[in-house]
């Protein structure tokens, strides 16, 4: 499948330096590396004979490419992403796709009339432990679903300079969260109520930003979950998942689904999500390249329509967070709105009554 394959990583930084390694790991790629900064791009193809550099995705897409990784700042996605649509070139966009609900429909939109895929990276969908969580969740292990509890809480800050460009901790970091509220339950969600402080990021209230947020989210049916993130985790790097039912509990903490009780939650030996989630994104990419390829999609691959709905559940986290919990209510999924128009008052109903 991967001989001869020209693979294009838009965005040379510590993303895509992973990327880049889990291509190595994977088969004989030839690896086309493309940044703004060249020098970014000339230092991932030193010294490893199977990758080159283009100036540009314009120049990318001339030499021949059959796949493309996109893992450049946010900001810059919708240019990326849409250029490459347009040649047609397979595309697996980092999360989220926009932080714009009218840009990440109208992209998602436009790749689905010219027939090219467009994957999110939700690598999350692809870790074993989440895998198998939904799986016997799904499977009626535990009855009917009651409650979920997710924790998010990393290592360290990220830089300022990055956050800025990444919109807040809610769509950016939480953004995972609500993906994984959905797609652990197949329901929607209809209310989220949020809170945050700015506890420990120096630099976060001259953005607007917080380091520790909490959200309860409400679904369709009823049943509700309680989200965790924060920027400061200095034992490690910690990401969880519990699903409470009338039949029993499991959750995703290490490497697996196990019932409470079963292991600890070591965080320490976690470094990172390049760490913790390593075989997730392997998993992820190898999927997506073998779909390039020409072999079948797989339905753990995250679409524009999954970074949409976490992308709504984020702006009205954000929105409860910063109107004194507010709890807000979401509007029906998908609904258009013109680049230009307010996306919180367009998506969203009315708040105060709590009508959808």
């Amino acid at each position: 499948m991967s001989a001869g394959m020209v693979v294009g990583i838009v965005g040379c930084g510590q993303i895509g330096a992973m990327y880049a390694d889990h291509l190595d790991a994977l088969g004989s790629y030839r690896v086309v590396c493309v940044d703004a900064d060249r020098a970014r791009a000339e230092k991932l193809a030193q010294g490893v004979s199977s990758r080159t550099v283009a100036e540009s995705v314009e120049e990318l897409v001339s030499g021949g490419c059959d796949a493309a990784l996109v893992t450049a700042a946010t900001t810059s996605h919708p240019e990326l992403v849409g250029a490459l649509i347009d040649a047609g070139v397979p595309t697996l966009c980092e999360k989220p796709l926009t932080i714009d609900l009218a840009r990440t429909e109208a992209l998602g939109t436009r790749a689905e009339q010219l027939g090219v895929p467009l994957w999110v990276g939700f690598q999350r969908h692809f870790d074993p432990g989440f895998a198998d969580l939904r799986a016997r969740t799904a499977g009626g292990e535990l009855g009917r679903v009651q409650l979920l509890r997710l924790v998010s809480h990393d290592v360290s800050m990220p830089p300022l300079a990055r956050l800025r460009e990444s919109g807040s901790i809610f769509t950016d970091l939480m953004l995972h969260d609500f993906d994984m509220v959905r797609w652990l339950t197949g329901r929607r969600i209809v209310q989220v109520v949020a809170d945050g402080s700015a506890l420990s990021g120096a630099g976060l209230a001259d953005i607007g930003d917080f380091d520790t947020v909490t959200a309860t989210v409400r679904l369709d049916d009823g049943t509700l979950a309680a989200l965790s993130a924060g920027r400061w985790q200095p034992v490690g790097y910690d990401v969880r998942a519990e699903v409470l039912g009338e039949k029993g509990n499991l959750q995703a903490g290490l490497t697996r689904a196990e019932a409470p009780g079963a292991g600890t939650v070591d965080t320490s030996r976690f470094r990172g999500y390049w760490d913790r989630f390593a075989t997730a994104y392997r998993e992820q990419v190898r999927a997506f390249l073998a779909m390039a390829a020409g072999g079948p999609a797989t339905s753990a691959a995250g679409g524009w329509r999954d970074s949409y709905e976490a992308l709504r559940c984020a702006l009205a986290a954000e929105r409860s967070a910063r109107t004194g919990s507010v709890p807000i209510a979401l509007s029906t999924p998908l609904i258009a709105t013109p680049i230009g128009t307010s996306i919180l008052d367009a998506s969203y109903g009315d708040s105060a009554k709590g009508t959808p």
